[in-house]
């Protein structure tokens, strides 16, 4: 499988670009649905729901178990805290959309 080089990410103000031009509307209109739907996103998962959208994917929170660690400069030992970390995970289509 090759690999493919991307020159830059699409930033948000391009995917509002994007979406507004699909959509044939402005950019003034589309960019406030954009800006909600991530604070829904940002909502659900601060509330430890998961979010699935069939055919792009499910976002969930994913808790790492505190751990011992080690101070790499005094080797000290030290206690790490669990944590929550957004994950996501893509569904088939769109594995099969990015993998032809």
């Amino acid at each position: 499988m090759p690999f493919l080089k991307y020159e830059a990410a699409m930033n948000k103000k391009q995917l509002t670009q994007a979406m507004a031009k699909k959509l044939a509307l402005s950019e003034a209109t589309t960019k406030p649905v954009l800006d909600e739907i991530l604070q829904q996103l940002h909502r659900a998962l601060a509330e430890g729901e998961k979010v699935y959208l069939p055919q792009f994917g499910t976002f969930e929170l994913r808790y790492y178990l505190p751990k011992t660690g080690r101070n790499p400069r005094t080797g000290e030992t030290i206690e790490i805290e669990g944590y929550n970390q957004p994950s996501f995970k893509p569904s088939p289509a769109l594995k099969d959309a990015v993998n032809p």
